[in-house]
């Protein structure tokens, strides 16, 4: 199923049939040093990642308001990676957003494209108020993406994954007069090309597969 899509990519439900392009996702350190809590640890092997996208799958399907998608390119159907609308673990209803792209497509922009298309369908089809992100604070790529959406930086927080993150928030304009500040600085471009996922999916220690709650990258 088709969630929703940009000038150039598309974020739809995962399949098993993804499991070799997730693989080269989170099987990746580059990625998965950045995602949920501690041992962050690359997918262990693409069984594993099948197994884990079982999970997300069924975990998605019961919620279809909210998941972790899969991103793909509108032009030839490749694989990318993968975009995030859920709620936090631990919270209180508040929603973040994330974004976990395969390093190979780093440099084009995709995390931010994707991501304002999420924002859309948080603040329309979803009806949300706020959408929040949390960020590694050495993860340096996917602030400089949060900049870049206009997110407001809210400071450090320890409240999500039991983990210290960088906490950012972006309001609905049409319900917000005036719309949400972005942080002074503005959105500084990101040196070395585009961010690995924002909020995306977290990973269970091991090398599992995107789970519920991720935080972003």
């Amino acid at each position: 199923m088709e969630h929703f899509s940009t000038p150039r990519l598309i974020a739809r439900d995962w399949t098993t049939a993804d499991a070799q392009g997730a693989f080269a996702i989170y099987g990746r350190d580059e990625v998965a040093r950045w995602l949920g809590a501690p041992p962050r640890r690359p997918a262990a092997s693409v069984e594993a990642m099948q197994a884990s996208l079982e999970r997300t799958i069924a975990h998605d399907a019961a919620v279809p308001q909210f998941g972790l998608w899969a991103l793909e390119l509108r032009s030839s159907g490749t694989l990318i990676g993968a975009v995030l609308l859920r709620p936090l673990p631990g919270g209180d209803g508040e929603v973040e957003i994330g974004w976990h792209l395969n390093p190979d497509h780093w440099g084009h922009g995709y995390a931010t494209e994707a991501a304002r298309g999420a924002l859309e369908r948080a603040f329309g089809e979803c009806g949300l108020a706020e959408v929040l992100a949390v960020v590694d604070p050495d993860n340096t790529r996917s602030i400089a993406v949060c900049r870049r959406l206009g997110m407001t930086h809210l400071g450090q927080t320890d409240r999500y994954f039991g983990v210290t993150f960088e906490l950012f928030r972006i309001r609905d304009e049409a319900r917000e007069p005036g719309g949400e500040a972005s942080e002074p600085g503005g959105e500084a471009s990101e040196p070395g090309g585009e961010a690995r996922e924002p909020g995306g999916g977290a990973r269970e220690p091991g090398g599992e597969a995107p789970e519920p709650g991720g935080e972003a990258s």
